[in-house]
């Protein structure tokens, strides 16, 4: 994997999605595994930038937290719509229970009549993932674009084998954009990495404050870069946080 250079560990932010960037994507939500390894670079790229390192995610942030403990970064859940920030202060955006409402309703049904569907429930959003079932794409997209159709301003985001139905008042570029106006992130050239189309956003924003941006997987992308899978992705974030500590001790 070839990147530009990031500059001095001061210079740049890390904005990193979890699923398929800091885990391998599993069956399940809940069978990911972020392995020692990743945990200790994330740690060591925390202490060299001074903390500018958050993780961007679709995830409830309390779920987040739950596998990244003992560490608990700056992160933004829900694809922009909660964000916690470096010292702690949290920011949601305001719950819509009529969609909610509306999407128990039109969801719960179809998941309850075919097995291997899952209903994932957020605070304010929902997710239907068909992983185990495929030949029900056509009928998951169906039922979301019929919830999207009786909810104002709901936007449905298609990621890999799962469609997510969300207010469309924030996304993971938004989130950035945000945690860039506040130290200590404030002042540094963005760098972020998403493997999936829902990551589209955060690298449209982060390109346009000539930042640098990374796809990790197949698909069509803006990303500037590209690398072939999680575990290469992995191995150079590795090796980037050696590098940076290796740097802050010699200054």
């Amino acid at each position: 994997m070839s990147l530009p250079s990031l500059g001095a560990p001061d210079q740049v932010a890390f904005f990193l999605d979890f699923d398929g960037t800091l885990v391998e994507v599993a069956e399940r939500p809940d069978a990911v595994r972020l392995t020692e390894r990743t945990r200790n670079a994330l740690s060591r790229l925390t202490d060299a930038t001074g903390g500018a390192v958050a993780v961007i995610t679709g995830r409830e942030i309390a779920d987040l937290d739950r596998f990244l403990a003992p560490l608990r970064l700056p992160a933004a859940g829900v694809h922009g719509l909660t964000r916690r920030t470096r010292s702690g202060e949290n920011h949601a955006a305001p719950i819509d229970e009529e969609f909610l409402r509306h999407a128990e309703l039109l969801l719960a049904p179809l998941v309850l009549s075919e097995p291997g569907l899952l209903l994932e429930r957020k605070s304010n959003a929902v997710a239907l993932h068909y992983r185990s079932r495929p030949d029900l794409e056509a009928a998951c997209r169906d039922v979301m674009d019929e919830l999207a159709g009786i909810s104002r301003g709901i936007q449905i985001k298609r990621g890999k084998m799962v469609f997510e139905a969300k207010p469309a008042l924030a996304d993971k570029g938004t989130a950035i954009i945000d945690f860039l106006k506040e130290p200590p992130f404030a002042g540094r050239r963005p760098f972020f990495a998403g493997d999936d189309v829902t990551d589209e956003d955060a690298f449209a924003a982060v390109n346009k404050l000539d930042g640098i941006t990374v796809k990790i997987g197949l698909g069509e992308t803006i990303a500037q870069h590209r690398v072939a899978g999680t575990a290469m992705f992995l191995d150079w974030l590795h090796a980037t946080s050696l590098a940076f500590m290796r740097e802050v001790a010699n200054d």
